[in-house]
């Protein structure tokens, strides 16, 4: 895996050894970044699931503000942190070691954008979509992308948010879900 762009563009960084992790392609990596282009940009991003730190490491190289990870896999988190030290990177960054839902129902401060990749067999979007677009856990004009696989039953628009952008990949489908309402058509 590599960084596709920005200020760490080029530099390569490792996934976990462990066969439940499944990265995120360069190819669907550049499709998700393609469509987000500027909002990236100082935004304060949170990278649930986060593995190896591939999405919010790249956030980072494009000009996000900051990136908080999340995963609750410590093998996971120790690739994390040899990535960042690798990267050298010097934007605040935050590891955290928790299961998702339960950062999500903690946490208070809110984020720009919400990188959300869990593994295939991980199946409990009906309660990650509602937390994630808690006003404690996303700003107003935040946006939600979520990397599953095409067979997952996910509600994919409710009274609180909607699907702006969708792109099938093999297996996976890339969604990225807005507050219902903000984003004009």
């Amino acid at each position: 895996m590599r960084i596709i762009a920005g200020k760490y563009k080029g530099q390569q960084i490792v996934a976990a050894g462990n066969n439940s992790i499944r990265p995120t392609t360069d190819r669907i990596k550049e499709s998700i970044f393609n469509v987000l282009g500027d909002f990236v940009l100082d935004a304060r991003v949170l990278d649930l699931f986060s593995g190896s730190g591939n999405l919010g490491l790249e956030a980072l190289s494009r000009g996000a503000a900051s990136v908080t990870f999340v995963d609750k896999s410590a093998n996971s988190l120790r690739v994390l942190r040899k990535n960042v030290q690798k990267l050298k990177v010097s934007e605040p960054v935050q590891i955290v070691k928790k299961d998702i839902l339960a950062f999500l129902r903690q946490n208070k401060q809110p984020f720009d954008l919400i990188f959300a990749d869990p593994p295939f067999k991980w199946n409990r979007f009906v309660e990650l979509l509602p937390l994630a677009f808690l006003p404690e856990n996303l700003t107003d004009f935040g946006l939600v992308v979520l990397e599953s696989e095409r067979t997952h039953d996910i509600e994919w628009e409710t009274n609180v948010y909607e699907v702006i952008y969708q792109k099938q990949f093999d297996r996976s489908i890339i969604s990225i879900f807005s507050r219902k309402g903000v984003i004009d058509e």
